[in-house]
């Protein structure tokens, strides 16, 4: 903020002096505006198409400008106060990073030769983040006896590795090659030292391409960069072929709750990540959780389970598509309904336990429903539900599931379907205000009075891993759907380790 404070006043020097001048033009470039950043490769590419703009200030309205530029240099200002305050003794990521370092320079991790390796490689986006971090860590990694370097595409390269007999080299190679002798091949270079090196490099991604840094196994992302490719790059420079690890660690340090409920950036790239995963070589992910591997594992597997049910049964095709459909969230009708039977028979309702169940025939016309089981779930302390959460996004009726699983254990309709669920139901119940006499006894003849419920218990169990899966597969069908979708949290997520509840459950039975 410093820095565009300064752009900004050397600029309206400029349009100053030049409206100063009775005649002519003066031109600049659009560098000067204090828009682009050195590290910031997309801002420039924005702004070099063909070369770099120039603009003629006669043809630009001057007091417009400078009143604009006045704006933003005060907000700047106060933002730069404020952040000002932000000293290291007071930075609480700054003492996180230093804990990792800490952790890892005393307690290292041995490679396959059974050296200790102390290596730590910390990437941030900006070279005035990295020259910060390099004057608040350089003295104190001296203490814990590493040797520290800064590595900038701006060529602020500095260390503290001065070895005995010869000459400091800030230069971008020779610190590279302090840091990875190894993979460096400094042995074959009699010019540099060969008994001291490196162990902690601050860099900007000015090295997150084509560098072998392979000795090194533990990299920290001090800020995380909108493009996930970027991550990716990062994590390159030490997982590569013929590292002498055993593994490699990535820490990733995330911005804070409040903030990143406004700039979202967690979940936007960890969507694009999953994104860029699914479409390259399902290996590249070094954000992947295990529920993602499911995830993408369950999408693979789909087609697969499309084609077996349809060798067994005739099903609508509308009924093999899990992904999210706005027919699935036109249920006003249902809605409706529900809303007249509450207001009728509220008080019953108000004293019916949940687990409550009937047993009824299979439909005279819907061919597709045999015997079987619908279930009605509610999912335990759930944090979505609410409108517009993005729970409601993967299953819109949140928090409970319908769920119609065949005797045989076959999902015939997962809870990606209500509206066919819901359309059954009313189909098989509706207009009817006593129990089927006849089937109940059949039903409880067959399970000893609820003593042998082994295949009930068989299809509650096939019922609650189809919750699972099928919100994977509606979460990744999601991340494909549009820039807007955001990944729920663990809390929200339905898996087969989350609590339900048993609402209501409609045995399907034939005489």
């Amino acid at each position: 903020m410093d820095n565009t404070i300064t752009k900004i006043d050397a600029l309206e020097r400029k349009i100053r002096a030049f409206k100063d001048r009775p005649k002519g033009t003066e031109e600049f470039e659009v560098d000067e505006l204090g828009l682009a950043h050195e590290e910031d490769e997309d801002a420039q590419e924005a702004l070099e198409v063909g070369g770099k703009f120039k603009y003629k200030l006669e043809h630009l309205r001057l007091d417009d400008w400078l009143r604009d530029l006045k704006k933003d240099k005060d907000q700047l200002h106060l933002l730069y106060l404020n952040a000002k305050d932000v000293t290291p003794e007071r930075d609480a990521k700054l003492t996180v990073l230093k804990e990792h370092i800490a952790k890892k320079v005393q307690s290292p991790e041995k490679n396959r030769n059974g050296e200790a390796n102390r290596k730590v490689l910390v990437f941030t986006a900006f070279s005035d983040t990295a020259e910060y971090l390099y004057e608040n860590l350089h003295q104190w990694a001296r203490e814990l006896g590493v040797h520290a370097a800064l590595v900038t595409g701006s060529g602020t390269n500095r260390t503290t590795l001065q070895p005995a007999g010869f000459e400091q080299h800030t230069e971008f190679n020779h610190i590279l090659t302090n840091f990875s002798p190894r993979s460096k091949r400094r042995a074959k270079n009699p010019k540099m030292p060969q008994d001291s090196e490196i162990d902690l490099l601050i860099a900007t991604d000015c090295i997150s391409e084509g560098q072998n840094l392979q000795d090194c196994d533990f990299l920290v992302n001090y800020d995380i960069h909108w493009n996930p490719v970027r991550i990716i790059q990062r994590f390159g420079r030490i997982d590569r072929i013929g590292s002498l690890n055993s593994f490699v660690q990535l820490v990733n340090l995330w911005p804070t709750q409040n903030l990143d409920n406004y700039i979202s950036l967690k979940h936007r790239v960890e969507a694009r990540m999953a994104l860029v995963d699914i479409a390259a070589t399902l290996e590249d992910n070094p954000l992947k959780s295990e529920e993602l591997e499911e995830l993408i594992k369950d999408d693979l597997k789909y087609r697969d389970r499309q084609l077996l049910r349809l060798k067994d049964e005739v099903l609508d095709i509308d009924d093999l598509d899990d992904s999210v459909s706005l027919t699935e969230f036109t249920l006003d009708d249902f809605r409706i309904d529900l809303l007249k039977y509450l207001e009728a028979n509220r008080s019953i309702l108000d004293a019916a336990p949940f687990g409550l169940y009937t047993v009824v025939p299979p439909s005279e016309t819907i061919k597709a429903v045999g015997p079987g089981v619908i279930w009605c779930f509610r999912q335990k302390t759930p944090r979505g539900g609410e409108p517009g959460r993005p729970t409601e996004k993967v299953n819109p009726l949140q928090p409970y599931f319908l769920v119609y699983v065949l005797d045989d254990g076959n999902m015939r309709l997962s809870f990606a379907q209500p509206k066919q669920i819901l359309g059954i139901y009313r189909d098989l119940c509706g207009g009817k205000a006593s129990p089927n006499e006849e089937l109940c006894n059949l039903f409880d003849q067959q399970t000893k009075d609820g003593q042998s419920m082994a295949l009930y218990n068989k299809l509650l169990q096939k019922s609650v891993e189809s919750i699972a899966a099928t919100f994977r597969k509606r979460v990744a069908g999601g991340l494909q759907s549009g820039r807007g979708f955001v990944i729920p949290d663990q809390g929200e997520q339905a898996t087969e380790n989350s609590e339900f509840e048993l609402v209501t459950w409609l045995v399907i039975k034939s005489p």
